[in-house]
Parts: C-alpha cells; sequence; structure tokens
C-alpha cells in the first residue's frame, strides 16, 4: 500500500472534516440569544439592586439567573408559540433546581462527581429517543454544567438567588412571547444538539445501531464528565476546568465521538487563541473587551450545525473572557486553554477505545452523506 497514497487520503479526509455541514447557518437564533442575555442581566440586575443587593458581588448574583435564562431561550425557540411558551416557562424553572445542584456539589468531590455523572446519564437517556428530546436533555446537560465549572451563585444568599431567578422566569417567557410575533420567515428558528431528524414518535427510542452507539456514548460521557467534575472540585485547578469543558465538548452524550470532531475541536481552539491574542495586543483590558463576547455568542450558536470549527472559535473566545475576566491579560489562560484543550482529546479518545470495549473499538471519521454510515465505537 502506498504511504504518499495514505498521507493524501489523510489530507483529503482532514480537508472534509474540516468543510462545512448540509445545515442552515442560525444567525437569527444566535442574535436573538444575545438580545436576550443583555435583557435579562439588566433586569436581574435591576431587581436585586431593589431588593437590596449591594453593589459587591452584584454581578456574580446575577449571572446564574443569565446562565439558566439563556439556555431556557435557547431551547424554547422554533415550534408553535404555544409550545414556545411552555418551553420559556418549563425550562426557566428547570433552571433553578439544577443552579441550586451544582452550587451545593461543586466543593464536595463525590457529590460533584456523581451529580454530573447523573445529569450527563439523564442527558444521554433523552438522547435515546431522539430529537427533539436530545437538545432538552443538552439544554438540561449544560445548566447544570456552566455553573458547575464557573462557581455562578456560589456564596450568593438564597433569598437573592430566588429573586432574580423569579425575574428571570418572567423576563424570558414575556422575551419567547414578543419571538413568537415576529414573522415564521424572520423568526430565529429551532436548535438542534444533534443532527438526527425529528422523531415522530417522541416516546419511542432511536433503531438500531444508532441506539447502541447511544448506549455506548452516554456511559463514556457519564463517566469521563463524573471522573472531571471530581478531578475539579478536588484540585480547584483551572486547568481542571478547561479539561472538563474539552470533554464535555468532545464526549457529549447524544453524539459519539469521531475523528473529525476532534479535528474540528483542535482547529477551532487554534483559531480562538490566535483571536484572542490579537484582542490581548490590541484591546486594553477593560469593559470594551464586552464588546467581544456577543460575536462570540452569535458564532457559537449560529454555526452549532453548520460548522463545529466556527462553533468552537466562538464558544472557546468567549470561555477565555469571562474566565479570565476581561480586566486581565490573557497570557497565561491561552497557554493553559491550548494544552489543556490537548490533554481533554487524548482523554476523550481514550474512553473511547476503552468504555466499554466492545468489538475492536477504534477511532473512526464521521459519515458523510455520500457514504456509508461508520460504526464509531
Amino acid at each position: 500500500m502506498s504511504t504518499d497514497g495514505d498521507h493524501r487520503s489523510i489530507l483529503h479526509r482532514a480537508r472534509l472534516a474540516l468543510s462545512p455541514e448540509p445545515a442552515p447557518v442560525l444567525l437569527r437564533a444566535g442574535i436573538a440569544v444575545v438580545i436576550d442575555i443583555i435583557i435579562v442581566f439588566l433586569v436581574v440586575r435591576a431587581v436585586l439592586v431593589a431588593a437590596g443587593h449591594g453593589s459587591d458581588g452584584l454581578t456574580h448574583a446575577v449571572l446564574p439567573a443569565v446562565f439558566g435564562g439563556m439556555f431556557a431561550f435557547l431551547g424554547s425557540l422554533g415550534g408553535s408559540a404555544r409550545s414556545g411558551l411552555l418551553r420559556a416557562a418549563g425550562l426557566s424553572v428547570a433552571a433553578i433546581p439544577l443552579t441550586l445542584l451544582a452550587i451545593i456539589v461543586r466543593d464536595l468531590p463525590i457529590a460533584s462527581a456523581a451529580a454530573m455523572a447523573a445529569v450527563a446519564l439523564g442527558a444521554g437517556v433523552l438522547a435515546w429517543y431522539g430529537e427533539p428530546l436530545a437538545t432538552l436533555g443538552s439544554v438540561l446537560l449544560y445548566m447544570f454544567f456552566i455553573p458547575l465549572v464557573f462557581g455562578a451563585g456560589s456564596g450568593v444568599p438564597l433569598n437573592y438567588l430566588l429573586i432574580s431567578f423569579g425575574a428571570m422566569i418572567v423576563t424570558t417567557v414575556a422575551l419567547r412571547g414578543i419571538a413568537a410575533l415576529v414573522p415564521k420567515h424572520r423568526a430565529p428558528g429551532r436548535v438542534q444538539a444533534t443532527d438526527e431528524a425529528v422523531h415522530a414518535h417522541r416516546f419511542t427510542q432511536v433503531a438500531q445501531p444508532q441506539l447502541s452507539r447511544l448506549h455506548r456514548t452516554t456511559t463514556r460521557s457519564a463517566i469521563g464528565l463524573g471522573l472531571g467534575a471530581f478531578v475539579m472540585s478536588v484540585t480547584g485547578d483551572h486547568n481542571a476546568v478547561w479539561v472538563l469543558m474539552t470533554l464535555i465538548a468532545l464526549i457529549p452524550p447524544a453524539m459519539p465521538l469521531t475523528i473529525d470532531r476532534v479535528l474540528q475541536r483542535l482547529a477551532g481552539t487554534v483559531l480562538a487563541m490566535a483571536v484572542l491574542t490579537t484582542v490581548d495586543a490590541l484591546v486594553p483590558p477593560g469593559p470594551l473587551r464586552l464588546l467581544i463576547l456577543a460575536p462570540g455568542i452569535v458564532l457559537t450558536i449560529a454555526f452549532m450545525r453548520r460548522s463545529y470549527t466556527l462553533s468552537v472559535l466562538g464558544i472557546s473566545t468567549v470561555a477565555v473572557l469571562a474566565y479570565a475576566q476581561v480586566e486581565a491579560p490573557l497570557g497565561e489562560a491561552l497557554l493553559y486553554r491550548g494544552l489543556d484543550t490537548l490533554i481533554g482529546a487524548v482523554i476523550a479518545i481514550a474512553l473511547t477505545l476503552l468504555i466499554p470495549v466492545g468489538r475492536r473499538p477504534h477511532p473512526v471519521w464521521a459519515s458523510r452523506p455520500a457514504e456509508p454510515r461508520a460504526d464509531p465505537r
């Protein structure tokens, strides 16, 4: 077999992996979520100030409700006005126990691992029934995951947390009602966490062999994310945070890991490091860097299905700025971000090879429409 031919084949597959998918760009959805974040932030902040919260730690107290409202609004897009309003209300309420659970277990290693594994398992089980339940599971998973890794809400008195979530619920439902008034051809579309078609019978499991693949991905995700949460809780180290964030991107419960996804994750991270290096050099630390968060969020959502590379570019930019804080230099955060992405990718591949062993599992490329579907173990 020709080595040159093998190299050409690998390069061809790599180019194919980084090329856009045949999926729409959800630009309106991305813009709508940014508007939602801004309005919820301002409303919740004003309500907390009116309730007597001081200026110290005010943003920290606001963020849990903002995160919950963001995912609730994102999960409510699409469908009829009635279903959208019901999803907005239901997901907004669900954010309360998930956030409180994340706050409670964050500094308890065993509890943190068990909770992370249980939420990942629940999201995986929902994915067994196809879309739209797979997306519902992903939304709930991130509602727990983001407060856990960022520590949002830790140390905030319960009464202020409940007040902030109450304001968020009302605001999120109101904003979804406004979105329902937009003509259908201009309204933000529904975001799907997977590439599966919407399941006609929502409580019927997907067919084989996809169901077996999802069983394996759910197992790996629960174990990998549980172990990652344990290490993060034990060490309290920001490196563990970045590794855990890479793991949830590469081994989510609802999608098998492929070589394509690893390459896309690495390429998106490299692009984000280049963008953030430019930001660090040209934009002085301070509020001006907040302006970069909005296009990062839009990019993340708009290209979620179209190009995972660009979506990773967006979320990595947002995550580094948010975690390093806009007032701090980005050099150290960028260095650790790149290194920990590589570590997370290695761990994800190792989990794919070892759990469960199956029949000679091995990394595979993602299937394309013109190709037979591989079995990504």
